[in-house]
């Protein structure tokens, strides 16, 4: 295998640090400590926002206030460059009011600054009232296929509306109610975010480079998707337009040596179209995938 490290880029703000949601549960302090921790370490660039629940926006503030971003320390205000960037999470059941009253408890703390909105499409459009935040918006769309199709294109008619900014979510991890999607099920929503020409992100579940049998939190064992697995589809999928068979086949894949290759042949080109796609994917366990990324020679040893 190449020794040559994939574009960094490839990789640039892909992980969003969901620690505090299952199945990591972490509390916000501690959560909020492990993500400077992490933003300030060997892959600080490859991260993306810290995620919280509306609920959690006061314990944030009060953590971010007890314990300032190292660029803060000299003067107790937010003096560095970059405020630590926070992605807000409506879980269902949360009413719009409670995220646009999270949004300003956090935008109260100098330390922090609300860089995207995360939400369900509940089917009454309720979320379409997040769209005026002047915020990426992502919402997490339904896993039934003819609930899923009207989501998606209720998502395409919002940016034709001029909210170019509205990502579509997945989740692809197991739940209480439901396996994880299979490999089929994810092509199927990654041909339909082509078709109506939508970028996405996924939530939950890559916790590994490649996709395969792995321990589920809980006990016993499932499937699982991989995050080399998701950007090869995401490129495949516009680059060559690979029909849903082998959109299927390459998300299936469990040949870690061949995927690792074919991400380190993408050029940078390549690179930008693909993530312009795929715009990153929240995750409880944020050096889980990348160490195992780092194995296989993505990134610099």
């Amino acid at each position: 295998m190449s020794t040559r490290p994939a574009h960094r880029s490839l990789l640039r703000g892909l992980v969003d640090d969901a620690a505090v949601f299952p199945p990591g549960d972490a509390p916000v302090p501690r959560a909020w400590a492990e993500h400077l921790a992490l933003r300030a370490g060997r892959y600080g660039d490859l991260l993306g926002p810290l995620l919280i629940s509306a609920s959690g926006a006061t314990s944030l503030v009060d953590a971010a206030g007890a314990d300032p971003p190292v660029d803060d320390l000299e003067t107790g205000e937010a003096t560095g460059t970059e405020p630590v960037r926070v992605g807000v999470v409506a879980r269902a059941g949360t009413s719009v009011e409670d995220l646009l009253d999270a949004i300003a408890t956090l935008d109260r703390s100098p330390h922090l600054a609300v860089a995207s909105v995360e939400l369900t499409h509940d089917g009454a459009d309720r979320w379409r009232q997040a769209l005026g935040l002047g915020l990426p918006v992502a919402v997490e769309v339904p896993r039934d296929p003819a609930a899923q199709a009207a989501a998606l294109g209720d998502l395409a008619a919002a940016t034709a509306d001029g909210h170019p900014r509205v990502l579509a979510k997945l989740r692809t991890q197991s739940t209480p109610a439901a396996p994880v999607p299979s490999a089929r099920e994810l092509a199927d929503f990654l041909e339909g975010v082509r078709r109506h020409d939508l970028p996405f992100k996924v939530t939950g579940g890559l916790h590994h480079a490649v996709a395969g049998e792995a321990d589920r939190p809980g006990g016993g064992r499932e499937f699982q998707h991989g995050v080399l697995n998701v950007l090869l589809a995401s490129h495949y999928l516009d680059d060559h337009r690979l029909p849903l068979p082998s959109l299927e086949a390459v998300l299936a894949s469990e040949d870690a040596d061949g995927l690792a290759a074919l991400a380190l042949g993408l050029e940078g080109g390549d690179v930008a179209a693909l993530r312009s796609r795929f715009v990153s994917f929240g995750c409880c366990c944020v050096t889980d995938p990348l160490d195992e990324l780092a194995r296989l020679g993505i990134l610099p040893a």
